[in-house]
């Protein structure tokens, strides 16, 4: 936990300020693998709570981030510039990979310092996909206390666009960085098509001003990852999700890290 707090610290007083320790855990954060404490589930006293629990294996499984030698080599760097733990930057590298394949561009919600934005241009490197980039750089906007309970207007501000764009620096492919608040920073874009797009905005309305935004204009294959799905402290994303799909042939695939993925159908 100290050095995830310097590293924010060290993006912004006030991010280390508002990400008290309590919140960072609910998130997942500070921890290796899956962590989840059997008091998240009381916290936040959800009418399912039962579900949130702590992923538990009876013998060891397979740790692809650990020592995969491409993601490693991918992942070299990252860490300091991300609070997405390794086991969950190892989805994005595959279903990036994977979605190499389809028609469109890569774009990622919710940049924070860059990390998985550099990631994902690792992913992209020679194959002529543009990589956008959306963040207010202004932390979090004012959540609905109602369905964002446990979240506060400027979290997760620590960097700059211009700081961003220096660290995706040695990134041959295009780069687009937009700043400002979704859904307004969409604007001029009508027209695109995504092949992956990476949701990390953690509240109920922006996370569905991105669904309204990227659902009609996912080409068939394409794969959308939601990076807080699972934590409690994150509850208005998923409510979101499920929302928005209730009505619509594809299903969201919780996965034990946190995360879930929908692949858009024909």
């Amino acid at each position: 936990m100290r050095s995830l707090v310097r590293r924010v610290r060290g993006g912004s007083k006030a991010a280390a300020y508002r990400l008290t320790k309590g919140v960072l855990h609910r998130f997942g954060y500070d921890f290796e693998i899956f962590p989840r404490s059997s008091r998240d589930a009381h916290a936040s006293k959800n009418a399912d709570e039962s579900f949130y629990r702590k992923w538990r294996s009876p013998s060891p499984v397979w740790a692809p981030w650990r020592g995969e030698p491409d993601f490693r080599d991918a992942y070299d760097g990252v860490e300091p510039y991300t609070v997405v733990s390794g086991d969950r930057c190892q989805v994005l590298y595959r279903l990036g990979n994977q979605a190499l394949s389809v028609d469109g561009d890569f774009a990622e919600c919710g940049v924070y310092r860059g990390g998985t934005a550099l990631l994902l241009s690792r992913v992209l490197e020679g194959h002529g996909k543009t990589l956008h980039l959306f963040d207010s750089f202004e932390g979090l906007p004012a959540p609905d206390p109602t369905r964002d309970p446990d979240l506060e207007e400027g979290v997760f501000k620590a960097t700059s666009a211009r700081e961003v764009g220096a660290l995706l620096g040695g990134f041959s492919g295009p780069l687009r960085i937009h700043q400002g608040w979704i859904p307004s920073t969409f604007d001029g874009l009508n027209d695109s098509r995504f092949a992956f797009v990476h949701i990390d905005v953690d509240l109920y309305r922006s996370t569905l001003d991105c669904l309204e935004y990227f659902y009609p204009r996912l080409s068939a294959g394409a794969v959308v990852v939601f990076d807080d799905y699972g934590f409690p402290a994150a509850r208005g994303e998923k409510n979101a999700v499920d929302e928005f799909f209730s009505d619509r042939p594809e299903a969201p695939l919780a996965l034990p890290t946190g995360q879930a993925i929908v692949t858009k159908l024909p």
